[in-house]
């Protein structure tokens, strides 16, 4: 039996898990370009789904040492 995937429900995990490119920008005050190279460093993790760039979450606020009650690392 096929399972059939709910891509709704995937989009919204995926959407706790990712933001855009744009927003981490905005969050972090990073320009693009920097997120960019971070990424090409190994630094910070961009996946492409579809025709966005999406940013993991996680790997932002490693970049950024933020911890996660929002305070960042000493």
């Amino acid at each position: 039996m096929t399972e059939r995937v709910n891509t709704r429900v995937d989009a919204r995990a995926l959407a706790l898990l990712t933001i855009t490119l744009a927003e981490a920008s905005r969050l972090s005050g990073l320009s693009q370009a920097t997120l960019r190279r971070r990424a090409a460093e190994g630094r910070l993790t961009l996946r492409r789904v579809g025709g966005r760039t999406l940013v993991v979450y996680e790997s932002l606020t490693r970049l950024l040492g933020v911890e996660a009650g929002g305070e960042r690392a000493a």
